[in-house]
């Protein structure tokens, strides 16, 4: 399952515009198509007082409202993007998944932007293309990704989010980012590449595959971490657990720190 995220750094710039041509393009071709839409604030689908939001204060964690066209799932829980994604690859039913928002979370990406300036701070190596407002304003001659007009070109658009280099850009992001070295390969991207053609895969990435005894994670977005850092972090917690009093830390026990800046 393929997931694409299409950001920007300010509303009016045609992220949701990129979005409904490029789900469109890509329904038009018979590919199966989930979306997840960032809201920022404090929200509810659901409305109180209706049958289903009493099953829901009543205690249920789920709740599903079946129509004659339509199926609602409201899950009483606030999910990451990382974990919305990851249930929706295990209802199996869909090929590409387009995000509209969450510009700090690590997929290959559609940059929308009023002008070349705004998007050219947001792109890096996860960026397919440039899209929105700034497509169809002036832009470098040589641009270093694709410059598309989603209202013009959504076909282009399209195989572009299905294409090779897509495909590259979907392994790297699974990968830690790191440019450790430690897997032979001579940075991520090339790594990537190499899971691509077929000479290795992503079991072979060292870091991943040093298991997750320690986890850190900033506002919700895993920081990968190898077995020595893992290691180092992990005696220091517990040197630091073992000297204060009435902190007993016993084998099997999860340690959380949270730290708010």
């Amino acid at each position: 399952m393929r997931v694409v995220a299409v950001v920007s750094p300010e509303s009016g710039s045609g992220k949701t515009t990129t979005v409904v041509h490029l789900v469109r393009e890509l329904r038009r071709r018979g590919i199966r198509v989930a979306t997840i839409k960032h809201i920022p604030k404090r929200f509810s689908i659901d409305t109180p007082g209706k049958d289903t939001w009493k099953h829901a204060e009543a205690g249920a964690e789920a709740v599903v409202a079946l129509s004659l066209e339509e199926a609602a799932f409201i899950l009483r829980d606030s999910l990451s993007l990382e974990n919305a994604v990851e249930r929706l690859s295990r209802l199996g039913e869909y090929e590409v998944v387009v995000v509209e928002g969450f510009r700090g979370a690590r997929y290959p990406k559609l940059v929308a932007a009023k002008r070349w300036e705004d998007a050219e701070a947001l792109v890096d190596e996860l960026t397919i293309a440039v899209t929105g407002v700034a497509a169809s304003e002036e832009h470098p001659a040589e641009p270093p990704v694709p410059v598309v007009n989603p209202l013009e070109e959504p076909g282009r658009l399209a195989e572009l989010v299905l294409g090779e280099e897509a495909e590259r850009k979907q392994v790297l992001s699974k990968l830690p980012g790191l440019d450790c070295g430690d897997c032979g390969s001579e940075s991520c991207a090339h790594m990537a590449e190499r899971i691509v053609r077929g000479e290795r895969s992503i079991q072979d990435c060292v870091v991943l595959s040093a298991g997750r005894e320690v986890s850190l994670k900033i506002s919700g977005r895993e920081v990968p971490m190898g077995s020595f850092v893992q290691g180092f972090v992990r005696n220091v917690v517990l040197g630091m657990v073992r000297s204060l009093k009435k902190a007993e830390a016993h084998e099997g026990d999860v340690i959380e720190i949270r730290v708010r800046l």
